[in-house]
């Protein structure tokens, strides 16, 4: 999003632009709410993060969004400092539950699926056997018989 303050076209075309992006963060930020699996929300974490970072630069930057607010209206300074804040946290949130669902998947979910791989192993192994064992039993077993 660029920012021209050289009149009233150009800031109707800035506030165009700052709403698409704020319609595509809002509809991402669902997608966060909607996963269902941890993989489903790492992916969706990087794809918003991918999304907000350059966002929240452009509209820190000198001539920005921001500095628009400010020259246009003093009152909401308070306002925009808080969101410059909130920034800096969304970005350290995204990064920690990210952090958080690569070690549970490292951790308990790798190690559960390990023990299924190995449970679904062993059972394999054990109907082969139970097979072997069946197949001896009838035919070499009945062969002897006569």
């Amino acid at each position: 999003m660029t920012t021209d303050t050289g009149g009233e076209g150009s800031m109707a075309g800035t506030t165009d632009q700052a709403q698409a992006a704020h319609r595509m963060i809002q509809q991402a930020t669902k997608g966060i709410a909607g996963a269902r699996t941890l993989v489903e929300l790492l992916h969706r974490l990087h794809e918003l993060r991918l999304l907000i970072a350059p966002h929240f630069t452009d509209e820190e930057r000198p001539d920005g969004f921001f500095d628009l607010i400010r020259a246009r209206s003093s009152r909401h300074l308070g306002a925009v400092k808080q969101l410059e804040t909130e920034h800096q946290a969304f970005l350290g949130e995204i990064d920690g539950l990210a952090a958080q669902a690569r070690a549970c998947l490292a951790g308990p979910v790798a190690h559960i699926l390990g023990q299924a791989a190995e449970l679904a192993r062993r059972m394999h192994e054990h109907e082969a056997r139970e097979d072997a064992l069946l197949g001896d039993a009838l035919y070499i077993d009945i062969g002897e018989e006569e």
